[in-house]
């Protein structure tokens, strides 16, 4: 059965309450708080008189949720069984 994830944006408290009452009694739906504060590398300025950037790219598996959520609330994300949050 896949899970079913809300990913609600920081400033909307009141809805992920909401939403975690209203799915109480379905252990496939999870609601989850944005905890990103936004882009976490240096500038490229910076970074040149800094070491070299070892983390390689993004990890973030779906880019289009950053943009959702940066337009709306909250976003749906339906993940296969298998996968992580």
């Amino acid at each position: 059965m896949p899970r079913h994830v809300f990913v609600v944006a920081r400033d909307s408290a009141y809805l992920a309450g909401y939403l975690r009452d209203r799915f109480k009694d379905r252990p496939e739906v999870e609601i989850v708080m944005d905890r990103r504060r936004g882009e976490r590398r240096r500038e490229k300025a910076e970074a040149a008189e800094a070491a070299p950037d070892r983390r390689g790219s993004d990890r973030r598996a779906r880019p289009t949720v950053d943009e959702e959520l940066r337009l709306s609330s909250c976003v749906f994300v339906t993940l296969p069984k298998s996968e992580d949050v």
